[in-house]
């Protein structure tokens, strides 16, 4: 019998049924497709993920770019948020389940991560977590019959970025898409950064557009460890810092991104007090 994990978000972050939750993704697909660049295949991409309300247009501009890639197989490297370990949590399904139906998972990939101690089977870190299920149903609305590789990143230390790299590296052939789920920058009260002070909303969002785009420019030069520094040095609270450090250690390095969006919730809520910044990002295959 197949095993499948279940939807926790449906109704909550994004429609709770089939009918609603297409036209929502279509919706936004349709709305971000006539600007997104001419990026040609695709290796991976960078993408936010809160609620379609907040996000969702960041996300439709990578997947756009995502509807033009030849793919087979999705990686999903996504942080975990409410489980701590070392590596990278795997889960043993056959499938994850949205209003839209059952993705499934590729088996033999998942197999292969195996060879490294720093990836565990961690079922509790998949219970709760937004960050990986809610690619889901742009990807399956944009390559609908790709399988999947779910990956929760959790701590790296030391050298980790560099073993793990190398062990998704032996999935990246020209049929195969990494997803690096991550929002950007965190600021307020609520999330315990307040690098600067708030006087007013054109404030906030200028000093948060030049802290992030310290990260993104890294990111986009496939400066891992320059964007693993600034991170430290800054202590922007980049929540996908992890999946993205492993992803950018990938060989055969560097990896070179363009940035497809960026804004951040002020622009949806209108609150500068706190404050969550969305990017997407496009890593074109190599010629």
């Amino acid at each position: 019998m197949a095993r499948t994990k279940h939807s926790t978000l449906a109704g909550r972050w994004y429609a709770g049924s089939a009918a609603r939750l297409q036209a929502e993704v279509d919706g936004l697909l349709a709305e971000m497709e006539p600007h997104a660049p001419a990026t040609g295949p695709l290796l991976a991409v960078v993408v936010p993920h809160a609620g379609y309300m907040y996000s969702g247009r960041a996300a439709a501009a990578a997947y756009a770019s995502v509807a033009r890639t030849p793919c087979e197989r999705v990686v999903i490297l996504a942080p975990s948020h409410y489980a701590w370990f070392r590596g990278v949590a795997v889960l043993d399904v056959d499938g994850f389940e949205t209003p839209l139906g059952t993705v499934a998972v590729d088996r033999d990939g998942a197999a292969r991560l195996r060879s490294s101690s720093l990836i565990v089977e961690r079922p509790d870190a998949f219970a709760d977590e937004h960050s990986l299920e809610i690619q889901l149903p742009f990807l399956q609305r944009t390559v609908p019959t790709a399988r999947v590789v779910p990956a929760l990143v959790g701590d790296l230390v030391g050298g980790d970025a560099a073993e793990l790299g190398a062990v998704f590296a032996a999935l990246a052939d020209d049929r195969t898409l990494f997803v690096v789920s991550s929002d950007f920058v965190h600021y307020g009260r609520r999330f315990d950064y307040v690098p600067f002070p708030s006087a007013g909303a054109e404030q906030v969002r200028a000093a948060l557009h030049q802290l992030d785009m310290g990260a993104i420019e890294r990111v986009c030069a496939g400066d891992g460890a320059g964007f693993e520094h600034y991170v430290a040095e800054t202590g922007a609270t980049i929540c996908g810092r992890h999946p993205i450090r492993l992803f950018l250690a990938m060989p055969p390095t560097p990896h070179h991104g363009q940035l497809l969006t960026y804004y951040t919730s002020l622009e949806v809520t209108g609150d500068f007090e706190h404050v969550v910044s969305y990017a997407s990002i496009a890593f074109p295959r190599r010629a």
